[in-house]
């Protein structure tokens, strides 16, 4: 969904529900970002994850914001996703962290966690 579809589709749904009258400004807001699971950076992330024993499952769409179609979208048309085999919680609230030391295989340690990004460059790079 477009950022200016959305838009269109609240002020006609507030005319069609009799609050045509109502203006809405939007004051913010971007395009969905999108890349290919076939794509060379998600390959890459595939593998560092099953380096590491996990199966990791892609997802199409997923929940939260950035403007990644600045990236992904015309004129560059770069690959975007996002990786990381440590634990973090709170959605950029002052409780995210990293693991010290895990007790989970799955959940990478601090050292587990920098590892897996220099191996994910390595796949990268292949």
């Amino acid at each position: 969904m477009k950022a200016t579809d959305a838009l269109a589709a609240l002020k006609a749904h507030l005319a069609n529900h009799g609050f045509g009258d109502v203006e809405v400004n939007m004051s913010g807001g971007y395009d969905p970002t999108s890349t290919s699971a076939d794509s060379a950076l998600i390959k890459a992330q595939v593998a560092t994850y099953k380096q590491f024993g996990i199966d990791p499952l892609l997802w199409p769409r997923n929940a939260g914001s950035y403007p990644g179609y600045v990236f992904t979208g015309e004129p560059l048309k770069l690959a975007a996703g996002h990786f990381g085999l440590g634990h973090g919680s709170g959605a950029h609230a002052p409780d995210e962290y990293y693991v010290i030391e895990s007790a989970n295989p799955k959940v990478q340690n601090f050292d587990g966690v920098v590892m897996s990004f220099v191996q994910y460059l390595y796949e990268l790079a292949k």
